[in-house]
């Protein structure tokens, strides 16, 4: 069970992180992706109007045993699919951040999903990431290569973490 703290914390992590990401902050650790390939991530960002932009990114934390966050990097999802490599049978912390910005209006925001992953192993999952209009959605989706079925993932917050 996390404390207020340790809540609170993350929370702050979350929103230095999507600050830095939208100020375009060189500082920001560029996740290694050096893992076997099990996420395949498409991404759809529309803002709606040709004056303003939309970019993803993904951070990813390592989930320690006392539910604490390490955190492993960050990925651009700046391609309409990028794959990424987290280990298997350990509880990542994903973090799906959206920084829009218009140029007319001047003004900029951002917003994330966030969810616990447990991938298992010889297991691929889909990813897919969407903003359009203002509205954003994260859907993951599992399979193993040798079978024919597939099953929706729930994204799950940090509370869920035991």
């Amino acid at each position: 069970m996390k404390t207020a703290t340790q809540v609170k914390q993350a929370s702050l992590l979350v929103l230095l992180l999507g600050f830095g990401f939208l100020t375009g902050c060189s500082g920001i650790k560029t996740y290694p992706n050096n893992l076997d390939k099990n996420l395949s991530i498409t991404t759809t960002t529309e803002s709606g109007s040709f004056f303003s932009s939309v970019n993803a990114a993904l951070d990813i934390y390592l989930v320690n045993r006392d539910c604490s966050l390490e955190y492993q990097g960050t990925i651009k999802l700046d391609k309409a699919t990028v794959t990424v490599g987290i280990p298997t049978d350990k509880s990542s912390y994903l973090v799906f951040g959206f920084a829009s910005s218009s140029f007319l209006a001047n003004s900029s925001g951002s917003i994330s999903q966030e969810t616990l992953l447990k991938p298992r192993k010889g297991y691929r999952y889909k990813i897919n990431v969407s903003y359009l209009d203002d509205i954003y959605n994260v859907e993951i989706r599992e399979t193993h290569p040798r079978k024919s079925t597939s099953r929706d993932v729930d994204t799950a917050g940090l509370n869920t973490c035991t």
